[in-house]
């Protein structure tokens, strides 16, 4: 009995330290500084182009130019992309596209 208890009190042990682990991360170096949360990432969902106006969906929020999410402020409205500004990076974000380009200030 005591043995099922141990085996069972390893594996949960186990399974516990490994959440949140970048299986693909090199061993021996710690958090890089391009790893983001995935509460943090910004995913943008559509562009919409009317009269005049240009909106874009960026994680479920409907943003005009000049308006913000979290520290970013929407400066510019594409046609398959949009642009984000704050106080130290520029970033651009892609409709159907993983990848986001930062540019530092």
């Amino acid at each position: 009995m005591f043995k099922i208890f141990i085996i069972i009190s390893l594996v949960f042990t186990f399974k516990v330290l490994a959440v949140d682990v970048d299986p693909t991360r090199p061993f021996g170096k710690g958090l890089s500084q391009s790893y983001v949360k995935e509460e943090d990432k910004l995913v943008l969902e559509s562009i919409v182009h009317g009269e005049g106006i240009h909106t874009a969906v960026i994680n479920g929020k409907v943003l005009q130019v000049n308006q913000s999410i979290g520290q970013y402020h929407l400066v510019a409205v594409n046609d398959d992309s949009v642009v984000l500004r704050s106080e130290t990076e520029r970033l651009k974000l892609y409709v159907h596209k993983a990848s986001v380009l930062k540019n530092i200030k």
